[in-house]
């Protein structure tokens, strides 16, 4: 009786994830986009996982991020079961992340025009802090310092609670 059941919903999870999936044809982004300013960044998840829900939920629909992302960067989210073509091959977006050495979820990848990773991001970030290392990826900033000097460069601390805070909005707050 139960080993009936379990098959069934075992088969209708696995169609559901087949069903879902997309394709996403990295090779076509990064050609596309080499001429432009915006460089192709990529968010990697897994479907159940509760950093990626968090991450999407709090700092993906956060406007301000989103805003952001979409005026300076080519954003295309991709889950282990969407098929990607990367480098003229056809593969899982779990194999993608782990032939880019991350198959780790959440994680976010900057591409350069030669389809290489030229900044990773890996684990949950909240709205604020996301926002700090997106600023940082577009701007010389990350051709000239690392992305801890850069938050100090722009008056951003981790607190001990692991917000960020704006130290120059916690200034004039006390004034």
């Amino acid at each position: 009786m139960f080993k009936p059941l379990i098959l069934f919903f075992i088969i209708s999870f696995l169609s559901l994830n087949f069903l879902f999936a997309k394709e996403v044809n990295i090779d076509k982004l990064v050609d596309d986009y080499s001429q432009s300013d915006k460089k192709v960044f990529i968010y990697l998840h897994r479907t159940g996982c509760s950093y990626c829900n968090s991450m999407q939920e709090f700092t993906l629909d956060d406007e301000n991020v989103r805003v952001y992302l979409n005026e300076n960067f080519t954003f295309v989210a991709v889950n282990v079961s969407d098929q990607v073509i990367y480098n003229n091959r056809g593969m899982s977006g779990l194999d993608f992340a782990k032939l880019m050495g991350y198959n780790f979820y959440p994680s976010s990848l900057l591409l350069d025009n030669d389809k290489k990773i030229k900044y990773a991001i890996a684990g949950y970030k909240n709205e604020l802090e996301f926002m700090v290392i997106l600023k940082y990826l577009k701007g010389k900033a990350l051709d000239t310092m690392t992305l801890e000097a850069y938050k100090i460069s722009v008056g951003y601390q981790k607190s001990k609670n692991n917000e960020i805070m704006d130290e120059r909005k916690r200034k004039n707050d006390a004034r």
